[in-house]
């Protein structure tokens, strides 16, 4: 709003300014008005996942630590000098439990999300023949994605029944928990990883 505006308003009287800077104000009203009642832009339905890292880089950086700390917490070792038994102690040491136990739950919601390579471009089989190549590995996982999403939900719950072992400090629980993870592992890895190779059957707990 330039000069000439101000020096009509002086020349009009007293009324006339009153009557401009009203006009003024209504116009910003019907303006601010206008403004409120424009509609709010639509939000995606689909949260703005962006994944970072592959599968094989889940596998080594959360999945198998995260296993390790449930699965080494309740052992038993035979050795020359008699039977050795490890179990968490100490609030502590259940803690790291429930950590490990955490991490391998959402582990697996993240092997769940849309969009996830299963290894970066170039890598390769470290044991061609045996494992299958990552492009095969993730045209596997594409042909069927609903059993995929299945498979990784067994080992969201096998995670989240080690947390339930954890909180509830049972050594016992989660002894039996480490084999469904297992199973849950395996279940994945001969589908996907190498779907050819005949392994044995996880063995049992003992009652």
């Amino acid at each position: 709003m330039g000069t000439n505006f101000w020096r009509g308003v002086a020349w009009c009287g007293g009324r006339g300014a009153l009557g401009a800077l009203g006009a003024m104000m209504v116009t910003v009203a019907l303006t601010a008005s206008c403004s409120k009642n424009q509609p709010t832009p639509a939000v995606s339905g689909e949260p703005p996942y962006e994944p970072a890292a592959t599968v094989k880089d889940l596998m080594q950086s959360i999945v198998d630590p995260s296993a390790d700390q449930v699965w080494l917490a309740v052992t038993t070792v035979q050795s020359a000098s008699g039977t050795v038994e490890t179990s968490p102690k100490t609030d502590e040491d259940w803690l790291k439990v429930r950590h490990g136990a955490v991490g391998l739950s959402e582990a697996a919601n993240l092997l769940m999300m849309p969009g996830r390579h299963v290894a970066r471009p170039g890598e390769k089989s470290e044991t061609p023949g045996v494992e299958l190549e990552p492009s095969e590995m993730e045209a596997l996982i594409d042909k069927d994605r609903p059993a995929f999403i299945g498979r990784a939900k067994a080992l969201h719950e096998a995670g989240m029944a080690a947390v339930a072992a954890a909180d509830a400090k049972d050594a016992q629980k989660l002894f039996e928990v480490g084999e469904q993870i297992e199973r849950a592992c395996e279940n994945c890895h001969s589908n996907y990883w190498y779907p050819n190779e005949k392994v044995p059957p996880v063995p049992s707990a003992p009652r």
